[in-house]
């Protein structure tokens, strides 16, 4: 009975084993040579205007100053006392440049600002957009507008969705 219980447990123990070794090294090959679709992430997005920007919230500062009717060029490459820098948005009409800092990271916020003096070297006037901005984008973008813009309307654009950046009609 002991020899019969010895086998038993040998077997049971090689069997283990066996699907041990299987199931990793299922899962190697698994790795190796099975490529899992990842999700592909949107690093292009299209606006109303036809400009191409880099992220969601580009898009909804381009989309805003296209629905008030600012004229404006996307990632126009200016040179400040002979160092060129590209800004994410001029305004022409107005000699006014707009700066997204929607990154973040040692490099990313030295470089902004390096790219803040250059600004103040040259004199030019910018409009600083942060993150924390987005919470209510459309105001904070137009009150920063009427400090460098005189001439234009800007209370003729409304109230807009949150969302979808819709003009909001007088229900809301």
């Amino acid at each position: 009975m002991s020899e019969f219980f010895s086998y038993f447990v040998f077997g049971g123990l090689i069997f283990l084993s066996c699907f041990i070794l299987f199931y990793f090294g299922l899962r190697k090959l698994k790795k190796i040579f099975g490529k899992e679709e990842k999700e592909k992430k949107v690093s292009r997005f299209k606006c109303l205007d036809g400009d191409i920007v880099k992220s969601r919230g580009e898009l909804i500062i381009d989309n805003h100053l296209h629905r008030l009717g600012i004229n404006h060029a996307y990632e126009k490459t200016v040179k400040v006392r002979g160092e060129p820098i590209k800004c994410d948005w001029f305004l022409p009409d107005y000699k006014v440049y707009i700066e997204y800092w929607g990154f973040h990271g040692k490099a990313y916020k030295k470089r902004k600002e390096e790219k803040i003096k250059l600004y103040k070297k040259g004199n030019l006037a910018l409009i600083s957009i942060e993150n924390p901005m987005f919470s209510d984008i459309y105001s904070n973008l137009e009150r920063e507008l009427k400090k460098h813009v005189k001439k234009i309307d800007l209370t003729k654009a409304g109230r807009y969705c949150p969302n979808c950046g819709f003009i909001l009609d007088k229900r809301f």
